[in-house]
C-alpha cells in the first residue's frame, strides 16, 4: 500500500525534529531515509509507526489516514499493520525460532494449524526453516536480524519499516543481509520505508533515497541521480566526495573557478548556479594520476604523494598539490604504483567538476515511480517486483520493543 506524509512536524519543546515533511511513498517502493545522526530520519519513520505524537500534518497507508493533526486523529500502533525491525535484534531467548516468529500470530489469536504453517513459509523466504525448532539464544547475530524480519513479515504488512537493521553486523554479513533484503522487498512487492546513515545500504536498497537534513528533506531522487547529482555540497560532503572546496564568487556566466584560498583556479563544464556560497566537488576516482609528464589540459596540476594506501581493487591517496590544496585520488590503475614523497601530475576533466551550493533548499514532495515504473525499479536479475495483493506470505508486525 502506498503512504502519503503530509507537511508533517515533530517538535520537543523549542526543538523541532521533523519540519513540514511531506512525502509519497507508492505501492511496492522502497524508500530510504538517508541523513547523519540527529536529521529526523528515524523520528520521520516512528510517526508512521505511530510511536510518536506529531506536532502537525497528517499521514495516510493505503488511503486510509492513521493521523490527521487538524482532526485529532491518531490510529493506535497496533491497528496501522506495520512492520517493524529495529536496529536491536529484538527476539526473545527463552523462545525457539518458530516460536519468535509464531508470537504474533499467536497475538492475533489465529488458529493454531495457520500459525504453524505460516511462520514456516516466513522462516523459509529468510533462509532460515532448517532452524525453526533451535533455540533463538544459540543464534548468531545475523540469523536473529533474520529472525526478527521473518517476526515482521508474518503479519502480512501494509507497509515495513526497518531502523538500522544491519548496522550491529560485521561488514560481510551486512552486505549479504542487504542483497537478501532487496530480494525480499521485491519478491514480496513490499512498501518500505528504510532508515540508515550508510550511503551504501542506500544505494543498494532503495528506488528512491530522501536525504534528511535538519529535519528537512533536502533531495529525493533515484539512487543514481542521487550518487551522480548531489543537490548541495553538504550532501556531496555526506556521499563520500572527499574533494570539496569553496571557490570565490564567479562572474555571470563564468566556468573558470578560482579556489579560495589557493592561487588555483579550476575548468567545470557545468553551468555554473547562482550565488555567493559556491563550491566545487570532485570525486576521488574522478582524479587521474600519473608519475610521467604529459601536454598539461585545462585542469593539470603538478603535487607530491602525502599518503598512498593499497585497498586491494583499487589505491587510495592523498596528493598535495603545489599550487596549495590537497586532493583525495582514487585509481585501479594496477600499473600506477604509489608511494609517500612520489612526485605526480593530477588531471580532472572539467565534465567531472561539479559546482553546488553549500545548502540545498527543501526537495517538493513527490509520488513514487508508480506502478509504470515497476520495469525501472527492478534490477538486471532481480525478481520482477510484485503488487501486495499477489504476494505469497507478504507481512506485517505487532509493535516490537
Amino acid at each position: 500500500m502506498d503512504v502519503k506524509i503530509n507537511d508533517l512536524s515533530l517538535t520537543y519543546g523549542d526543538f523541532t525534529a521533523v519540519e513540514h515533511l511531506g512525502l509519497h511513498i507508492s505501492d511496492g517502493e522502497s524508500l530510504v531515509l538517508l541523513g547523519q545522526s540527529g536529521c529526523g530520519k528515524t523520528s520521520t519513520m516512528r510517526c508512521v509507526a505511530g510511536l510518536e505524537d506529531p506536532s502537525g500534518g497528517s499521514i495516510a497507508i493505503g488511503g486510509t489516514t492513521v493521523f490527521d493533526a487538524a482532526a485529532g486523529l491518531n490510529v493506535a500502533p497496533n491497528k496501522r499493520n506495520v512492520g517493524l525491525v529495529f536496529q536491536s535484534y529484538a527476539v526473545w531467548p527463552h523462545m525457539t525460532v518458530l516460536e519468535n516468529v509464531s508470537f504474533p500470530l499467536r497475538m492475533k489469536r489465529r488458529p493454531k494449524a495457520e500459525i504453524r504453517t505460516r511462520a514456516l513459509e516466513t522462516l523459509e523466504l529468510v533462509g532460515l526453516a532448517h532452524l525453526a525448532d533451535k533455540g533463538a539464544s544459540l543464534l548468531s547475530g545475523g540469523q536473529m536480524q533474520r529472525v526478527a524480519l521473518a517476526r515482521s513479515l508474518a503479519m502480512e504488512p501494509n507497509v515495513m519499516l526497518l531502523d538500522e537493521p544491519l548496522s550491529n553486523l560485521d561488514a560481510r554479513l551486512r552486505e549479504d543481509l542487504r542483497v537478501e533484503l532487496r530480494r525480499l522487498q521485491l519478491e514480496l512487492g513490499l512498501t518500505s520505508i528504510y532508515v540508515t546513515h550508510d550511503q551504501g545500504e542506500a544505494l543498494a536498497l532503495a528506488d528512491r533515497i530522501a536525504i534528511m537534513q535538519h529535519g528537512r528533506i533536502s533531495q529525493l531522487s533515484t539512487p543514481v541521480e542521487t550518487y551522480r547529482s548531489p543537490a548541495s555540497a553538504s550532501i556531496a560532503e555526506f556521499l563520500g566526495v572527499a574533494n570539496i572546496f569553496p571557490v570565490a564568487a564567479p562572474r555571470a556566466g563564468e566556468r573558470r573557478l578560482r579556489l579560495a584560498g589557493h592561487d588555483v583556479e579550476i575548468a567545470a563544464d557545468a553551468v555554473v548556479p547562482p550565488g555567493d556560497d559556491l563550491s566545487v566537488c570532485i570525486r576521488p576516482e574522478h582524479v587521474r594520476v600519473r608519475t610521467e609528464p604529459r601536454d598539461a589540459g585545462p585542469n593539470s596540476w603538478q603535487g607530491t604523494v602525502t599518503v598512498s594506501v593499497f585497498q586491494g581493487s583499487f589505491i587510495r591517496c592523498s596528493v598535495a598539490l603545489d599550487a596549495g590544496p590537497t586532493l583525495e585520488v582514487q585509481t585501479q590503475d594496477a600499473s600506477v604504483v604509489l608511494r609517500q614523497h612520489d612526485r605526480v601530475h593530477v588531471e580532472i576533466d572539467p565534465a567531472h567538476v561539479q559546482v553546488l551550493p553549500r545548502e540545498a533548499g527543501p526537495a517538493a514532495a513527490a509520488p513514487g515511480p508508480g506502478a509504470a515504473g515497476e520495469a525501472d525499479r527492478a534490477r538486471p536479475g532481480d525478481a520482477a517486483p510484485r503488487t501486495s495483493h499477489d504476494r505469497p506470505v507478504a507481512a506485517a508486525a505487532t509493535r516490537e520493543g
